[in-house]
């Protein structure tokens, strides 16, 4: 579980750049196909989850949580983040030679950064 948080804690880290709210991260035991459930919930108490398997290799892990964990901040607090610096864009996650970066998707070569990274200015 603690790798499972370790990614969970990079895209929250990015996303808490444009926001002061962050979620409470609550973590299923796994279920009969090994799959575990990561919840994200509000000081209200509203809740948004999906399903990984922490099987699967960290990339394809940590993509699934750069591409669900920014719709459940939708979701909880209005807002898509992390943004393309200097556009109101949210920026995409990709997987790029076995690591996950986040890009501008209309222009993926114009910037990205790795998830964990985002800039904090």
């Amino acid at each position: 579980m603690s790798n499972l948080e370790e990614l969970v804690g990079r895209v929250v880290r990015d996303l808490s750049v444009g926001t002061r709210s962050k979620p409470a991260v609550i973590y299923s035991s796994p279920d009969a196909e090994r799959c575990v459930e990561i919840s994200l919930r509000d000081e209200s108490g509203m809740t948004v989850g999906f399903r990984v398997d922490p099987s699967a290799p960290e990339a394809e892990v940590l993509y699934e949580m750069a591409y669900r964990i920014p719709t459940a901040y939708v979701e909880l607090y209005a807002i898509g983040l992390p943004l393309v610096p200097g556009t109101e864009r949210p920026a995409a996650p990709r997987i790029k030679e076995e690591s996950v970066v986040w890009e501008d998707p209309n222009e993926s070569e114009s910037w990205s950064c790795s998830v964990g990274e985002y800039p904090s200015h």
